[in-house]
């Protein structure tokens, strides 16, 4: 697979690549004709690492040594919002289906954690630590619960907290969940702030400690 190919297939977890203009597609991908694009999906369909599915060109799920690769999309804070989100795919993460357990879907893609102010939150009995990688399901759909862990995006920084919904207040509050828990103030979110849920945190890889 090639540099271009690679990054299509990128798109294509993240997006409907199908209704992407494939002159947009030229940019995002930095190739130079339309033509190109056409072809090089052709190649990513006749291999089998994209499959059309009701109108749509969405990623087997598999690779062919077994393998799910699912991109990683740089960083996010566990404590304030300062690691820019700027949507750059910096790697891949690939991981035996059956380490995830089922939650198999062409809208996961990981982030690495950085920062303690989690440390003590669990999703599927795993702390999230810095370094850790955090599968995030990202759903077009998606309305946050109460209670959910959640990606979100603060002026444009990602940032990992546990979401709860004040009603009586019409706010929501992003809060910290910390073996220094005093030391971790919670974040305000009232309708006029620059605010956007990217996802729902649904398994944490640990880091490896070398």
């Amino acid at each position: 697979m090639n540099q271009i190919q690679q990054k299509l297939l990128n798109i294509a977890k993240l997006q409907d690549i199908a209704n992407i203009r494939r002159v947009d597609l030229v940019e995002m991908v930095n190739c130079e004709y339309p033509s190109q694009i056409t072809h090089h999906l052709n190649q990513l369909v006749k291999r089998g690492d994209l499959v059309r599915k009701e109108g749509r060109l969405v990623p087997a799920l598999a690779t062919n040594a077994g393998l799910l690769r699912i991109p990683i999309m740089g960083e996010a804070d566990c404590g304030e919002a300062t690691k820019y989100a700027d949507g750059r795919i910096v790697d891949n993460l690939a991981l035996s289906p059956s380490v995830l357990k089922g939650k198999l879907s062409d809208k996961l893609y990981a982030l690495i954690a950085r920062g303690d102010s989690m440390n003590k939150a669990e999703v599927n009995g795993k702390t999230i630590e810095s370094g850790d990688y955090i599968i995030i399901e990202k759903k077009s759909t998606y309305t946050p619960k109460d209670g959910d862990i959640v990606v979100s995006i603060i002026g444009g920084m990602a940032n990992i907290k546990r979401l709860r919904r004040d009603n009586a207040h019409q706010r929501v509050l992003l809060l910290s969940e910390s073996h220094r828990q005093e030391d971790f103030a919670p974040i305000i979110i009232s309708e006029q702030d620059d605010f956007i849920v990217e996802g729902q945190v649904v398994d944490i890889i640990k880091g490896v400690k070398l």
